[in-house]
């Protein structure tokens, strides 16, 4: 089974669409899937979308009463999937802002079926790139993936802080058991890349990327990343060397 958990942050516009694509995508694998929309809190409405849109559709909606930050939502967005998941089922996370291309999924799950453990979406694989990035962010995505490559080397991956990301559940089981309540320790987006590392530390697994051209002009509203904070997260996840 495929688990997609959907990290949601007033998406009222853009996640009935995404939802729509996404079951269109799927609905032509073999394997059955779910989606997961974590309501992080959303004051627009985000969850009612979510619902209206999942009428007929297997979309489960995990709502958190007021907004407590993306590494909360991937908290309870990867604890729910693989609490649920069967140890050979695949757990996928996304942002539901439109940014993340359900298309990619084919190749990902191509990937799983040729036996690799965890597959990206990535940027820097070939036929991915970044569109209509503003500078700033541009900056801190490639100083950030540049330092996590060092810190952090995960065979086969380059793009760590995409939140598109696939993992088999048994690996998320095991990093979860094994670090607890310290899954994720970091406060926003950098929890994503801690995910990662956490769960490929010192394992002989095989990782693999798909290209993915992230546009940041889908993005139906403001970016919820605060650049300054969020460095400063990034810089404490390569300090701690976890």
């Amino acid at each position: 089974m495929i688990h997609i958990v959907v990290l949601a942050y007033n998406e009222a516009v853009a996640l009935p669409g995404l939802l729509e694509k996404l079951n269109a995508v799927l609905s032509k694998q073999s394997e059955p899937f779910r989606i997961l929309v974590v309501d992080d809190g959303s004051k627009d409405g985000t969850g009612d979308a979510a619902r209206r849109s999942a009428e007929g559709l297997p979309v489960v909606v995990l709502r958190h009463a007021v907004n407590q930050g993306v590494a909360k939502a991937f908290d309870t967005g990867v604890r729910r999937a693989a609490g649920d998941a069967a140890d050979a089922d695949i757990i996928i996370t996304m942002e539901g802002d439109g940014t993340n291309d359900p298309d990619c999924l084919p190749a990902m799950l191509d990937k799983f079926r040729q036996g690799f453990d965890v597959v990206c979406a990535s940027r820097y694989a070939p036929g991915g790139a970044y569109r209509g990035f503003p500078l700033k962010r541009y900056v801190l995505s490639r100083g950030a993936n540049a330092l996590a490559r060092l810190f952090f080397r995960v065979p086969g991956i380059r793009d760590y802080t995409l939140f598109y990301k696939g993992y088999r559940a048994r690996l998320l089981k095991q990093a979860l058991g094994r670090f607890g309540d310290r899954f994720i320790e970091g406060r926003g987006f950098a929890a994503n890349a801690e995910i990662l590392v956490k769960t490929c530390r010192n394992r002989a697994l095989r990782c693999a990327e798909v290209p993915m051209i992230y546009r940041y002009d889908l993005k139906s509203g403001k970016s919820k990343m605060a650049i300054v904070k969020n460095l400063v997260e990034y810089l404490k996840l390569f300090k701690a060397g976890k």
